[in-house]
């Protein structure tokens, strides 16, 4: 992200620098807030904001749960904060990286605290000032490989979480990773029972892949009712993947262990009473110093009509990429607008001070508002 974010520690500063530190950096015109060796603290929680109707609440181990306007339209399970921090396992990010030696094959999971221990690394958290973009950081000082994902949003388009894989080696290496999203709800998931009879609700989802334009669709083949009436689920959650050239799309975490093991993977169409996921798979040969960069975009509440126009879009509109980040960018701005009309942005001798007063603002403002 910035220069202190490229920066490339040695395997002695590794071992060395393990205290838990935190500063402002710079990166595009905006300022951070870094937590380096985050993982050596205790969990805690962070919520993302935006201007527009999106919610997103996040433990600092990667678990969450997000949604629009109410937590009856999450993506991920709503579950009490002791539970998300607990959730990565079996939601939501999920990267897998094998990186290939002469040796033998090598393999990282980014985050994965139960593989603590198998390679010297180093995490890092970044959060905007302003609230609404939060980057999760690792280093691998043995593959010398670093991985981040940025969480953004856009009012239009939904959640966006951008990721890159960077090789920070001298040489040239050949990976194959596997990255996503999972135990992704079905639009119109009830929230009472997915808290109270998620097997049953398992039972009711249906995932399908539009294998032409990469679309996923997430559904329910049913409203879920104990009354003896009809009830169609006519809404569905979406997820695509933009930025890596014919991924294998997974729609299921069954193959995850299949790619631990060296196998290869089979893209799936159609998966029915399972929990869904959104994983890409794929392989890239990384030059010294380059990086691979892909954007997951998902997002909920479609309509037949949403998905059909979302599905063209795919095929036809190349410049859907920039249109995304150009929307992710109008609302970090329009966001700025409604903080600096209730003040938040104020210049002090020390720059925390200034930061503390502009969080206490926007927390003020998500509770009352701002005058009209």
């Amino acid at each position: 992200m910035s220069n202190v974010m490229s920066a490339k520690p040695t395997r002695d500063d590794a071992a060395a620098a393990r205290d838990v530190s935190g500063d402002f950096v710079d990166h595009a015109g905006e300022r951070y807030y870094v937590i380096r060796n985050v993982d050596r603290m205790k969990p805690f929680f962070i919520s993302v904001i935006s201007s527009d109707d999106h919610w997103l609440f996040i433990s600092s181990t990667g678990g969450l749960t997000a949604g629009r306007v109410s937590p009856e339209t999450a993506l991920f399970p709503y579950v009490p904060v002791d539970r998300i921090h607990e959730s990565l396992a079996h939601t939501g990010p999920r990267t897998i990286v094998r990186l290939r030696h002469a040796g033998g094959d090598h393999y990282w999971e980014p985050f994965n605290r139960e593989h603590r221990g198998r390679h010297v690394t180093s995490r890092n958290l970044y959060k905007s000032i302003l609230g609404d973009k939060l980057c999760f950081e690792e280093t691998n000082h043995d593959l010398d490989l670093v991985f981040r994902y940025t969480w953004l949003t856009s009012a239009r388009y939904g959640f966006v979480r951008d990721c890159e894989l960077r090789n920070t080696g001298s040489a040239d290496v050949r990976v194959d990773f596997v990255d996503g999203l999972q135990n992704i709800l079905p639009a119109g998931t009830p929230r009472f029972t997915q808290s109270n009879s998620s097997n049953l609700v398992d039972a009711y989802k249906w995932t399908e892949l539009d294998e032409q334009s990469g679309l996923a669709l997430f559904t329910l083949y049913s409203g879920i009712t104990d009354r003896p009436e009809p009830c169609e689920s006519l809404k569905a959650t979406t997820a695509y993947c933009l930025g890596l050239d014919d991924p294998t799309v997974l729609i299921s975490s069954g193959q995850l262990d299949a790619f631990r093991e060296g196998q290869e993977l089979t893209q799936e169409r159609q998966r029915r009473g399972i929990r869904g996921s959104f994983l890409v798979a794929h392989s890239e040969d990384l030059l010294s110093g380059q990086a691979s960069a892909w954007r997951i975009v998902i997002d909920g509440q479609k309509s037949q009509s949403d998905v059909v126009q979302l599905q063209q879009t795919l095929l036809s509109d190349t410049s859907l990429d920039d249109r995304i980040t150009a929307s992710i960018a109008a609302g970090s701005d329009e966001l700025a607008r409604i903080m600096a009309s209730a003040d938040a942005f104020q210049a002090t001798a020390e720059e925390n001070v200034s930061v503390h007063h502009c969080a206490n603002v926007i927390f003020n403002v998500l509770r009352g508002g701002i005058l009209a």
